[in-house]
């Protein structure tokens, strides 16, 4: 068996707890990551693995619409709490 994944194991529970409260902002920060962490790597992932070198196109797509959700997120679910009186 292999080690024990701690900051996914952890990062599952805040996902959960985030969404319980509506907390959207909290899956943009996670898109942003799959976003930024793809272009970093070269590889994404939707379905499928789509590497950036056998699909360049589809691969610059869906790390932009990672980074355009997260951005998405984290600034309308931020702004609208900020808003509030």
């Amino acid at each position: 068996m292999g080690q024990t994944k701690w900051l996914t194991i952890a990062a599952l529970i805040l996902l959960t707890f985030a969404t319980v409260q509506g907390w959207y902002w909290v899956w943009g920060l996670l898109f942003l990551f799959w976003g930024l962490g793809g272009i970093r790597s070269g590889a994404t992932f939707v379905v499928e693995d789509v590497l950036r070198a056998e699909n360049p196109a589809l691969f610059w797509l869906i790390s932009a619409m990672w980074v355009g959700f997260g951005a998405f997120y984290v600034y309308g679910d931020l702004s609208l709490r900020l808003a509030q009186p």
